[in-house]
């Protein structure tokens, strides 16, 4: 090794070791953090059974394909049922999405106003202080050759990452 190299060896060490270290310790902290604040952690229920999560019972969920005069041409209406008996904490949540299981994976939001029906915060919301069971009625506009089997997401403030997935096959048509 020449002068230069010699003298600055153990300087060209700790950057060789200490710059990947750098950008991984970075690419960890920015990656963990994306993930850590979004639905990423599904904890799924096959179709027929329910499931014991932040201490509420969701399910079983059904899902049915029915003709309604006011969905679009080139569409049709899956109606989701959703039942859920709360526990001892209070429950907040928006209306589930409805998701392909296989194929394009392609996604809805529930479509009660765009069915002309308006929102009805007692069948699409959960914000429940009581104790009460209750049920998810939600509507979605599917393209009409999407067949199923669907998910639905019920994301629970309060338990991101983690999230209830329902899986659905739809009955009708």
């Amino acid at each position: 090794m020449t002068g230069w190299w010699r003298k600055n060896a153990v300087g060209l060490a700790a950057v060789v070791v200490l710059l990947p270290v750098t950008f991984g310790a970075i690419a960890w902290q920015e990656w963990g953090g994306y993930y850590s604040f979004r639905p990423s952690q599904p904890v799924v229920v096959e179709p027929g059974d329910n499931l014991e999560f932040a201490d509420a019972m969701f399910g079983p969920a059904t899902a049915r394909f029915y003709d309604d005069p006011d969905a679009p041409a080139g569409s049709r209406v899956v109606r989701v049922r959703i039942p859920v008996e709360p526990g001892e904490t209070e429950l907040q949540c928006s209306p589930p999405l409805l998701r392909e299981a296989t194929g394009a994976q392609r996604q809805w939001d529930e479509a009660s106003s765009a069915l002309g029906r308006g929102l009805d915060d007692d069948r699409t919301l959960c914000y429940s202080d009581s104790s009460e069971p209750f049920e998810f009625v939600l509507e979605y506009l599917v393209p009409s050759d999407s067949t199923g089997p669907f998910y639905a997401d019920v994301e629970l403030s309060g338990e991101i990452p983690r999230f209830v997935r329902l899986t659905l096959e739809p009955e009708g048509l």
